[in-house]
């Protein structure tokens, strides 16, 4: 399920803009129609989507970032893939585990999320996510022992339909 970029938009003072591509491999024009397509209109902390630009599949994760003056800001953090075979849960639960860490140790900040996205296009590509963070924070997401988890769940919540039948 490796991604072909990841990128890091925010809401900046002319509107969206681009925060980090990693890696920096798509061509300009797309990355531009991604900053665009990114956050969609009335976005909110916590919405998932998934759209399409030619060729490009792309999901992002819209999340806000805590401002030390005013109010908050808004960001997404998106994968860019060649095709639609990926899965897309998977990502969003990524994504919002990552987030959900990050600011569960006040560390959400477009530095800290700019600063990790290295690792965490590894982390895709390998299947399995850790990332330090600092010496107290060190995410931790294994994609394999997640999906063998959501499979038991799946049997279970099925057995128990089928008990009630």
């Amino acid at each position: 399920m490796k991604p072909v970029s990841l990128c890091l938009v925010q809401m900046g003072s002319k509107g969206l803009e681009l925060v980090k591509a990693y890696p920096n491999v798509l061509p300009e024009s797309v990355i531009d129609q991604i900053v665009i397509k990114s956050m969609p209109f009335n976005a909110k902390n916590g919405d998932f989507s998934s759209s399409t630009l030619d060729n490009t599949v792309f999901s992002g994760f819209v999340f806000s970032v805590p401002s030390q003056v005013g109010r908050d800001n808004i960001a997404s953090l998106v994968a860019v893939y060649n095709d639609m075979k990926y899965d897309t849960e998977t990502i969003r639960k990524v994504f919002s585990f990552t987030i959900s860490e990050l600011k569960k140790y006040n560390v959400a900040d477009i530095e800290t999320v700019s600063k990790i996205l290295p690792n965490l296009y590894n982390g895709l590509a390998e299947g399995q996510l850790k990332i330090k963070i600092s010496s107290i924070v060190t995410l931790e997401f294994d994609f394999k022992q997640k999906e063998e988890k959501d499979s038991d769940e799946d049997s279970i919540n099925s057995f128990g339909k089928d008990l009630w039948r």
